[in-house]
């Protein structure tokens, strides 16, 4: 039994087209997510929060995290092959661009970039990361499924910090410290899990998978 309405087919059919219309389209997509990771790099190399949080909400990679959860649990294989390929391939996008831009810099500064706090903290995988990606995607798909809140999904994209740790990654590439890349890159994953698991989990608390979607 739900835990919440009874009238689960309702709210989930509402929930799936509140995420299409929030799913921009393929150019935008990646023209947004090249955009955060430019800006999420000269915040980081810039030791400026401020900004780094501004990449935070530019970004759109959170949404196909969603969509992504809820067509794995409704089995509705050709959103869930969309959004993949979304996830994928905006992290790829993210990668080049912060790689080019962290290049950019060094060119720009003529010296090897510096390494402060705002990049290091993104390069240190913790499993408390995980928890802290789990809850906000909990909390994000509780968003979707009441259109009154969904606002917050802003703050679910600031409190995990998806495109910082890629971007991360980027500036170690083109540094050349591969340890760097790989320790800020595991970060970007649990991340990704952890929202992904999290929002699986609310969908389900909420009674989303009890009915297979029939337009597989």
């Amino acid at each position: 039994m739900s835990v919440f309405s009874p009238h689960i087919i309702r709210i989930r059919t509402a929930t799936e087209k509140r995420l299409e219309v929030v799913t921009i389209r393929k150019g935008d997509f990646y023209f947004l997510i090249a955009i955060s990771s430019a800006m999420a790099v000269f915040g980081l190399v810039l030791n400026n929060v401020t900004v780094v949080i501004g990449a935070m909400v530019v970004a759109p990679l959170v949404t196909p995290l969603f969509a992504f959860s809820l067509s794995l649990l409704i089995l509705h294989f050709k959103r869930l092959s969309k959004s993949f390929i979304a996830i994928v391939l905006g992290t790829l996008v993210s990668l080049f661009v912060s790689y080019s831009v962290s290049l950019l810099v060094i060119m720009i500064e003529g010296k090897k970039i510096v390494l402060n706090t705002e990049i290091l903290s993104r390069a240190e995988p913790n499993l408390l990361y995980f928890f802290v990606a789990l809850l906000a995607g909990m909390a994000g798909a509780f968003a979707y499924a009441k259109p009154r809140i969904i606002e917050s999904v802003i703050g679910i994209a600031i409190a995990v910090a998806i495109i910082p740790p890629i971007a991360v990654s980027g500036i170690g590439l083109a540094i050349g410290d591969l340890l760097l890349a790989k320790q800020s890159f595991f970060l970007y994953v649990f991340n990704i899990l952890g929202i992904c698991l999290g929002s699986l989990l609310m969908f389900l608390s909420i009674g989303f998978g009890k009915q297979i979607d029939p337009d597989i």
